[in-house]
Protein backbone atom coordinates (compact mmCIF):
# COMPACT_ATOMS: atom_id res chain seq x y z
CA UNK A 1 0.00 0.00 0.00
CA UNK A 2 1.84 3.21 -1.07
CA UNK A 3 2.30 6.48 1.65
CA UNK A 4 0.44 9.06 0.92
CA UNK A 5 1.72 13.10 0.35
CA UNK A 6 -1.12 15.90 0.85
CA UNK A 7 0.08 18.52 -1.47
CA UNK A 8 -1.21 21.98 -0.32
CA UNK A 9 -0.83 24.87 -2.84
CA UNK A 10 -1.40 26.02 -6.76
CA UNK A 11 -0.16 22.98 -8.85
CA UNK A 12 2.70 24.47 -11.32
CA UNK A 13 3.80 22.54 -14.21
CA UNK A 14 6.50 21.13 -12.42
CA UNK A 15 4.40 18.83 -9.94
CA UNK A 16 4.03 16.74 -13.00
CA UNK A 17 7.60 15.42 -12.34
CA UNK A 18 7.95 15.19 -8.66
CA UNK A 19 4.59 13.21 -8.93
CA UNK A 20 6.03 11.36 -11.18
CA UNK A 21 9.51 10.73 -8.99
CA UNK A 22 7.46 9.96 -5.75
CA UNK A 23 5.50 7.18 -7.36
CA UNK A 24 8.79 5.53 -8.03
CA UNK A 25 9.20 5.63 -4.83
CA UNK A 26 5.68 4.31 -3.71
CA UNK A 27 4.27 7.79 -2.15
CA UNK A 28 0.76 8.41 -3.81
CA UNK A 29 -0.08 12.35 -4.14
CA UNK A 30 -2.88 14.48 -3.91
CA UNK A 31 -3.60 18.15 -4.00
CA UNK A 32 -5.65 20.25 -2.55
CA UNK A 33 -5.33 24.30 -3.37
CA UNK A 34 -5.76 25.06 0.50
CA UNK A 35 -5.93 23.54 4.13
CA UNK A 36 -10.22 24.31 3.80
CA UNK A 37 -10.75 22.46 1.12
CA UNK A 38 -9.43 19.04 2.53
CA UNK A 39 -11.68 17.09 0.93
CA UNK A 40 -13.55 14.32 4.20
CA UNK A 41 -12.37 11.05 2.51
CA UNK A 42 -8.65 12.99 2.90
CA UNK A 43 -8.79 13.91 6.20
CA UNK A 44 -9.91 10.27 7.31
CA UNK A 45 -6.52 8.93 5.78
CA UNK A 46 -4.01 10.65 7.61
CA UNK A 47 -1.11 11.53 5.21
CA UNK A 48 2.28 10.48 5.67
CA UNK A 49 3.97 14.17 5.01
CA UNK A 50 3.17 17.41 3.94
CA UNK A 51 4.29 19.29 0.99
CA UNK A 52 3.22 23.48 1.21
CA UNK A 53 3.84 25.28 -1.99
CA UNK A 54 2.65 28.21 -0.01
CA UNK A 55 3.76 30.17 3.09
CA UNK A 56 0.39 31.46 4.13
CA UNK A 57 -1.08 27.99 4.32
CA UNK A 58 2.43 26.42 5.82
CA UNK A 59 1.80 29.35 8.60
CA UNK A 60 -1.66 28.10 9.12
CA UNK A 61 -0.32 24.78 9.63
CA UNK A 62 2.30 25.44 12.20
CA UNK A 63 -0.32 27.92 13.75
CA UNK A 64 -2.92 24.60 13.82
CA UNK A 65 -2.93 22.57 16.55
CA UNK A 66 -1.81 19.51 14.12
CA UNK A 67 -0.25 16.08 14.57
CA UNK A 68 3.55 15.34 14.22
CA UNK A 69 4.04 15.46 10.49
CA UNK A 70 6.95 15.47 7.98
CA UNK A 71 6.24 18.69 6.63
CA UNK A 72 8.07 20.93 3.81
CA UNK A 73 7.99 24.15 2.72
CA UNK A 74 8.67 25.29 -0.82
CA UNK A 75 8.15 29.25 -0.42
CA UNK A 76 7.13 31.71 -3.12
CA UNK A 77 10.07 33.80 -1.90
CA UNK A 78 13.06 32.78 -0.56
CA UNK A 79 14.15 32.97 2.32
CA UNK A 80 9.73 33.13 3.93
CA UNK A 81 8.96 35.67 6.60
CA UNK A 82 8.51 32.97 9.15
CA UNK A 83 11.25 32.98 11.99
CA UNK A 84 13.46 29.61 11.42
CA UNK A 85 12.92 29.16 15.04
CA UNK A 86 9.10 28.35 14.41
CA UNK A 87 9.87 26.25 11.53
CA UNK A 88 12.18 24.17 13.59
CA UNK A 89 9.68 23.52 16.57
CA UNK A 90 7.10 22.86 14.35
CA UNK A 91 9.52 20.25 12.36
CA UNK A 92 9.04 21.85 9.01
CA UNK A 93 12.12 21.70 6.44
CA UNK A 94 12.77 24.29 4.23
CA UNK A 95 14.26 24.24 0.90
CA UNK A 96 13.77 26.72 -2.03
CA UNK A 97 11.24 26.66 -5.21
CA UNK A 98 13.61 25.96 -7.32
CA UNK A 99 14.91 22.86 -5.52
CA UNK A 100 15.57 19.79 -8.32
CA UNK A 101 12.44 17.23 -7.76
CA UNK A 102 14.57 14.70 -7.24
CA UNK A 103 15.72 16.17 -3.81
CA UNK A 104 12.67 17.00 -3.06
CA UNK A 105 11.24 13.42 -3.36
CA UNK A 106 14.41 11.66 -1.93
CA UNK A 107 13.78 14.08 1.06
CA UNK A 108 10.10 13.71 1.26
CA UNK A 109 10.81 9.78 1.03
CA UNK A 110 13.50 9.92 3.94
CA UNK A 111 11.45 12.20 6.45
CA UNK A 112 8.35 9.20 5.48
CA UNK A 113 10.86 6.34 6.25
CA UNK A 114 12.19 8.41 9.54
CA UNK A 115 8.95 9.14 10.95
CA UNK A 116 7.36 5.51 10.51
CA UNK A 117 8.95 4.23 13.58
CA UNK A 118 8.35 7.30 16.00
CA UNK A 119 4.65 6.37 14.66
CA UNK A 120 4.92 2.67 15.31
CA UNK A 121 5.43 3.38 19.12
CA UNK A 122 3.48 6.60 19.10
CA UNK A 123 0.75 4.88 21.50
CA UNK A 124 3.47 3.70 23.88
CA UNK A 125 4.00 5.09 27.34
CA UNK A 126 6.96 7.35 27.67
CA UNK A 127 8.85 4.92 29.78
CA UNK A 128 8.37 2.18 27.22
CA UNK A 129 9.29 4.94 24.38
CA UNK A 130 12.66 5.84 25.88
CA UNK A 131 14.36 1.86 24.94
CA UNK A 132 13.24 1.51 21.82
CA UNK A 133 14.44 4.97 21.02
CA UNK A 134 17.80 4.36 22.08
CA UNK A 135 18.10 1.50 20.14
CA UNK A 136 16.85 3.01 17.17
CA UNK A 137 19.31 5.63 17.26
CA UNK A 138 22.41 3.33 18.63
CA UNK A 139 21.30 1.32 15.31
CA UNK A 140 21.43 4.22 13.03
CA UNK A 141 24.48 5.05 14.32
CA UNK A 142 25.62 1.58 12.73
CA UNK A 143 25.25 2.96 9.65
CA UNK A 144 28.17 5.06 9.93
CA UNK A 145 30.55 2.02 9.76
CA UNK A 146 28.41 -0.10 8.01
CA UNK A 147 28.70 2.67 5.09
CA UNK A 148 32.26 2.84 5.23
CA UNK A 149 32.24 -1.24 5.15
CA UNK A 150 29.87 -0.93 2.26
CA UNK A 151 32.23 1.19 0.38
CA UNK A 152 35.46 -0.02 0.77
CA UNK A 153 33.96 -3.48 -0.27
CA UNK A 154 32.32 -1.66 -3.86
CA UNK A 155 35.98 0.09 -4.48
CA UNK A 156 37.48 -3.68 -4.47
CA UNK A 157 34.38 -4.88 -6.62
CA UNK A 158 35.58 -2.39 -9.07
CA UNK A 159 38.82 -4.09 -9.09
CA UNK A 160 37.18 -7.53 -8.92
CA UNK A 161 34.34 -7.97 -10.27
CA UNK A 162 34.20 -11.68 -10.17
CA UNK A 163 35.57 -12.26 -6.77
CA UNK A 164 34.03 -14.84 -4.60
CA UNK A 165 35.24 -13.99 -1.51
CA UNK A 166 34.18 -9.80 -1.83
CA UNK A 167 30.84 -10.83 -3.09
CA UNK A 168 30.48 -13.65 0.00
CA UNK A 169 31.63 -10.43 2.47
CA UNK A 170 28.96 -7.93 0.74
CA UNK A 171 26.04 -10.52 1.16
CA UNK A 172 27.22 -10.64 4.91
CA UNK A 173 26.57 -7.40 5.38
CA UNK A 174 23.82 -7.12 3.02
CA UNK A 175 21.63 -9.44 4.32
CA UNK A 176 21.85 -8.11 8.02
CA UNK A 177 20.74 -4.92 7.14
CA UNK A 178 17.99 -5.98 4.88
CA UNK A 179 16.99 -7.32 8.61
CA UNK A 180 17.49 -4.93 10.67
CA UNK A 181 16.24 -1.99 8.74
CA UNK A 182 13.09 -3.90 7.56
CA UNK A 183 12.46 -3.95 11.81
CA UNK A 184 12.99 -0.32 12.19
CA UNK A 185 10.60 0.43 9.32
CA UNK A 186 13.22 1.64 7.01
CA UNK A 187 10.94 -0.96 4.08
CA UNK A 188 12.37 0.73 1.46
CA UNK A 189 16.30 0.06 2.35
CA UNK A 190 14.96 -3.64 3.10
CA UNK A 191 13.78 -4.09 0.32
CA UNK A 192 16.58 -2.47 -1.89
CA UNK A 193 19.11 -4.80 0.59
CA UNK A 194 16.72 -8.25 -0.32
CA UNK A 195 17.20 -7.45 -4.44
CA UNK A 196 21.19 -7.45 -3.66
CA UNK A 197 20.78 -10.62 -2.16
CA UNK A 198 19.22 -11.88 -5.20
CA UNK A 199 21.45 -10.29 -7.84
CA UNK A 200 24.21 -11.78 -5.70
CA UNK A 201 23.14 -15.30 -5.35
CA UNK A 202 22.44 -15.45 -9.19
CA UNK A 203 25.58 -13.94 -10.11
CA UNK A 204 24.66 -10.82 -12.09
CA UNK A 205 27.65 -8.50 -10.76
CA UNK A 206 26.59 -6.33 -13.16
CA UNK A 207 23.11 -5.67 -10.73
CA UNK A 208 24.45 -6.46 -7.96
CA UNK A 209 27.31 -3.38 -8.80
CA UNK A 210 24.77 -1.28 -9.80
CA UNK A 211 21.96 -1.61 -6.94
CA UNK A 212 24.84 -1.62 -4.49
CA UNK A 213 26.14 1.83 -5.12
CA UNK A 214 22.14 3.24 -5.26
CA UNK A 215 22.07 1.12 -1.78
CA UNK A 216 24.88 3.27 -0.25
CA UNK A 217 23.58 6.31 -1.83
CA UNK A 218 20.13 5.55 0.12
CA UNK A 219 22.07 4.17 3.02
CA UNK A 220 23.81 7.70 3.71
CA UNK A 221 20.28 9.64 3.42
CA UNK A 222 19.73 8.02 7.02
CA UNK A 223 22.72 8.60 8.70
CA UNK A 224 21.93 10.67 12.19
CA UNK A 225 23.81 13.72 13.66
CA UNK A 226 27.41 12.60 14.36
CA UNK A 227 28.42 12.06 18.23
CA UNK A 228 30.13 13.77 20.51
CA UNK A 229 33.78 14.15 19.21
CA UNK A 230 36.78 16.23 19.15
CA UNK A 231 37.79 16.19 15.95
CA UNK A 232 37.27 19.27 13.86
CA UNK A 233 33.14 19.44 12.55
CA UNK A 234 32.30 20.97 9.43
CA UNK A 235 28.34 21.63 8.14
CA UNK A 236 27.83 20.56 4.77
CA UNK A 237 24.95 22.05 3.16
CA UNK A 238 23.39 20.32 0.29
CA UNK A 239 20.10 19.57 -0.86
CA UNK A 240 21.09 16.92 -3.60
CA UNK A 241 22.56 14.44 -1.45
CA UNK A 242 23.89 12.65 -4.69
CA UNK A 243 27.54 14.08 -3.63
CA UNK A 244 27.44 12.84 0.50
CA UNK A 245 29.54 9.53 -0.12
CA UNK A 246 32.32 11.40 -1.77
CA UNK A 247 32.08 13.81 0.68
CA UNK A 248 32.75 11.71 4.00
CA UNK A 249 35.07 9.36 2.46
CA UNK A 250 37.28 12.43 2.27
CA UNK A 251 36.79 13.79 5.41
CA UNK A 252 37.28 10.41 6.89
CA UNK A 253 40.60 10.22 5.07
CA UNK A 254 41.50 13.53 6.29
CA UNK A 255 40.52 12.84 10.16
CA UNK A 256 37.12 15.45 9.87
CA UNK A 257 34.02 14.89 10.93
CA UNK A 258 30.99 16.18 8.79
CA UNK A 259 27.06 17.32 9.82
CA UNK A 260 24.94 17.05 6.51
CA UNK A 261 22.04 19.55 6.26
CA UNK A 262 19.58 18.60 3.76
CA UNK A 263 17.68 21.72 3.91
CA UNK A 264 18.14 25.15 5.16
CA UNK A 265 16.01 24.66 8.58
CA UNK A 266 18.36 21.80 9.23
CA UNK A 267 21.26 24.22 8.52
CA UNK A 268 19.80 26.51 11.54
CA UNK A 269 19.86 23.95 14.04
CA UNK A 270 23.18 22.21 13.70
CA UNK A 271 24.31 25.95 13.75
CA UNK A 272 22.78 26.30 17.51
CA UNK A 273 23.58 23.30 18.61
CA UNK A 274 27.17 22.24 17.52
CA UNK A 275 30.24 23.43 17.88
CA UNK A 276 31.42 23.97 14.07
CA UNK A 277 35.30 24.71 12.96
CA UNK A 278 33.87 25.33 9.35
CA UNK A 279 30.72 25.44 6.59
CA UNK A 280 30.29 24.78 3.14
CA UNK A 281 27.14 25.71 1.81
CA UNK A 282 25.74 24.09 -2.15
CA UNK A 283 24.08 27.64 -3.13
CA UNK A 284 23.08 26.20 -6.34
CA UNK A 285 19.19 26.34 -7.28
CA UNK A 286 18.95 29.50 -4.70
CA UNK A 287 18.83 32.54 -6.46
CA UNK A 288 21.64 35.41 -5.61
CA UNK A 289 19.41 38.29 -4.35
CA UNK A 290 18.14 35.52 -1.83
CA UNK A 291 21.68 34.79 -0.06
CA UNK A 292 21.89 38.71 1.56
CA UNK A 293 18.22 37.94 3.86
CA UNK A 294 19.51 34.15 4.64
CA UNK A 295 22.72 35.46 5.94
CA UNK A 296 20.56 37.90 8.39
CA UNK A 297 18.66 34.98 9.58
CA UNK A 298 22.02 32.67 10.05
CA UNK A 299 24.37 35.47 11.05
CA UNK A 300 21.84 36.14 14.10
CA UNK A 301 23.80 33.37 15.74
CA UNK A 302 27.22 34.67 16.94
CA UNK A 303 28.83 31.18 15.36
CA UNK A 304 28.18 31.27 12.35
CA UNK A 305 28.93 35.13 11.94
CA UNK A 306 32.75 34.36 12.46
CA UNK A 307 32.51 30.95 11.35
CA UNK A 308 34.61 30.64 8.09
CA UNK A 309 32.06 29.79 5.47
CA UNK A 310 32.83 28.59 1.55
CA UNK A 311 30.18 28.64 -0.49
CA UNK A 312 29.60 26.06 -3.91
CA UNK A 313 28.19 26.73 -7.53
CA UNK A 314 28.38 25.14 -10.67
CA UNK A 315 29.10 28.11 -12.87
CA UNK A 316 29.70 30.53 -10.65
CA UNK A 317 29.04 34.20 -12.49
CA UNK A 318 29.99 37.81 -11.63
CA UNK A 319 27.44 38.77 -9.34
CA UNK A 320 27.36 35.61 -7.37
CA UNK A 321 30.90 35.74 -6.51
CA UNK A 322 30.59 39.73 -5.61
CA UNK A 323 27.69 38.76 -3.41
CA UNK A 324 30.07 35.76 -1.86
CA UNK A 325 32.51 38.59 -0.90
CA UNK A 326 30.20 40.89 0.69
CA UNK A 327 28.66 38.56 2.55
CA UNK A 328 32.32 37.81 4.12
CA UNK A 329 32.40 33.92 3.14
CA UNK A 330 36.47 32.46 2.18
CA UNK A 331 35.36 31.31 -1.24
CA UNK A 332 32.51 31.09 -4.31
CA UNK A 333 33.86 27.68 -6.03
CA UNK A 334 32.68 24.49 -8.02
CA UNK A 335 32.12 21.36 -5.53
CA UNK A 336 35.16 19.79 -5.29
CA UNK A 337 35.50 16.26 -7.72
CA UNK A 338 38.39 14.91 -6.10
CA UNK A 339 39.74 14.57 -2.78
CA UNK A 340 42.81 17.26 -3.64
CA UNK A 341 40.15 19.58 -4.47
CA UNK A 342 38.63 18.76 -1.31
CA UNK A 343 41.65 19.10 0.18
CA UNK A 344 42.00 22.99 -0.63
CA UNK A 345 38.56 23.70 1.14
CA UNK A 346 38.87 21.60 4.56
CA UNK A 347 42.72 22.19 4.98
Amino acid sequence: MPDKLLIIGEKTASCSLLEKLLGEYAIETFFVRKMQELPTTLLQQTPEALLFLETSQAQKWMDSDHPLTPALLLPEAFPPPIPFKKLAETNVRLLPRETDALAVAKQLFCDIELHRFQKSIADLNAENQQPLLTIFAEFRHTLYDVRLQLHALLSQLRECPHSKEILSKLRVIIHRLAGSSGSYGFMALSKTAKTIEDAIDKQDFLQTQNLSHAFLEMLSCFLPPPLPHSSPLWLIYDAGQQARNPYLHWLQTLGIHAVWAADWVECWKIIQNHPLSGALLNMDKLPVESWPPLWEILNNSTTFATLPTFLLQQNPNDAQRACATRLRCLGLRPPPSTLEEAIEIFQ
